[in-house]
């Protein structure tokens, strides 16, 4: 099937209907698959990674919960923070949040044509994925979003009913709500400033010695502990990262909804007919994007406010908090449409594909191979985050070879086989049937 149309049964729109007796649920075969959305599956995947190095190649987190900001580093890794936060910070998990709503609508659609109520099939989805995530933040990495993702999913249920333009409406009102409400907030705090804050005051000298003792306690676990300090480590800093990160749930349904919006369109299902849309959305999103995403580069990928010697780093940082909100989905509706308007025009490249129809093995695989080399080669704490960019690069390598070798003889990811088979409720066929396309 050529790339920019999706098989019948993946493409129902908003009034899709059962046709004849209701047949057994089932996912989408590779045969189905559209390949330009596991493309930008694989491209949003692998460019998270650019962000999720900075909290896992040391305790950085604890050193700005300490009320201290990191070492100055070269200018190298001035250039690699602000390159990081200009193009990568918030953008991939705005498109992974945009894809996540566009899958959710595709299955409501798939499920809905073969005579199935898809609320029960999603449900169990998105508990099984808050189980994958709880497992993860502790084993692996401390900052996993699929927790956050199967929650803001079992929200996104009561939203399956609803019409495309219904969707969209909501979409806007979450998104400029939270954004219209961030900005008073940071408002109101530079006009207030600074408060003054006695150095001996016990609130503040207990936090700072509780952050103080857990970057001690990580520096330990991951470079002379053994691997049971390790989740101890991550239980501590998974309690902050998570916290942060429920906050920001209205945010996520916001751009879930906006992909259900275009899922339920129909507009996935023939992506080659929509390329005056892409044009318009692919030129918008990164001609306002970019310029509106600089300040996020000045604030760096943890929003440190010192990449490139920025000055007024208060001043920085609310820009920068309001830039993420808005900025950031708006740069990655300008990626996922430039991309898939390259891939009508040239192709979809095997490797990348293959990283995006395996995303969640991958996406744990990242975390695994990060985890080896931080901890396992006395790595951590030790990188810059130039040097950082250097593991990046290796476990790119590693998964653009992993999982085009993976998929010639399965029609899943380890994880997506055990993932559609608890949402499902029985054992799905693993290995690859000879018609299955299997990537370059």
């Amino acid at each position: 099937m050529p790339p920019g149309r999706l098989a019948p049964t993946g493409s129902g729109g908003p009034s899709a209907q059962p046709a004849g007796p209701a047949r057994p649920a089932q996912p989408t075969s590779p045969a189905e698959r559209e390949p330009i959305l596991d493309l930008l599956r694989g491209v949003a995947l692998l460019g998270i990674l650019l962000v999720n190095i900075e909290l896992m190649r040391g305790p950085d987190l604890y050193t700005l919960l300490s009320g201290q900001t990191p070492p100055e580093g070269s200018q190298a890794d001035s250039i690699a923070s602000f390159a990081v936060g200009w193009l990568a910070s918030g953008k991939f998990i705005s498109s992974f949040s945009i894809l996540f709503g566009i899958g959710a609508a595709l299955i409501v659609a798939r499920a809905q044509q073969r005579g199935h109520e898809p609320r029960g099939l999603l449900a169990r989805r998105y508990g099984v994925l808050m189980a994958f995530g709880l497992a993860h933040m502790v084993l692996l990495f401390p900052g996993d979003i699929l927790f956050v993702y199967g929650v803001t999913g079992m929200i996104l249920l009561g939203f399956v009913g609803v019409r495309p333009r219904t969707a969209l409406w909501w979409s806007a009102g979450l998104l400029g709500g939270i954004a219209l409400l961030t900005t008073a907030f940071v408002g109101i705090g530079l006009l207030i400033g600074d408060v003054e804050v006695s150095d001996d005051d016990p609130f503040v000298t207990a936090v700072e010695d509780f952050a103080d003792t857990r970057r001690e306690q990580a520096v330990d676990a991951f470079t002379d502990g053994h691997y049971g300090q390790i989740v101890v480590a991550n239980l501590w800093q998974a309690a902050f990262v998570q916290a942060g990160q429920l906050f920001a749930i209205p945010w996520i349904l916001g751009l879930f909804l906006f992909g259900f919006a275009v899922g339920r369109s129909g507009m996935v299902a023939d992506l080659g007919a929509h390329r005056r849309r892409l044009t318009w959305a692919a030129g918008v999103g990164l001609g306002v994007g970019l310029p509106l995403n600089l300040v996020l580069g000045m604030a760096g990928p943890l929003a440190t406010g010192g990449a490139l010697g920025a000055g007024d780093v208060d001043g920085i940082l609310a820009a920068a908090t309001v830039a993420e909100l808005v900025g950031a989905p708006v740069l990655a509706v300008g990626y996922l449409a430039g991309i898939a308007l390259l891939a009508l025009r040239i192709g979809v490249p095997g490797p990348l594909t293959a990283v995006g129809r395996m995303a969640l093995s991958a996406y744990l695989l990242q975390s695994a191979f990060a985890l080896v080399v931080f901890a396992g080669f006395g790595l951590y704490d030790q990188l810059t985050p130039a040097s950082g960019l250097l593991v990046v690069a290796g476990i790119w390598a590693v998964l653009l070879i992993v999982c085009p070798w993976w998929l010639r003889a399965f029609r899943f990811g380890p994880v997506e086989w055990l993932w559609r088979s608890l949402s499902y409720g029985r054992r799905q066929p693993m290995r690859r049937r000879a018609p299955d396309p299997a990537p370059a």
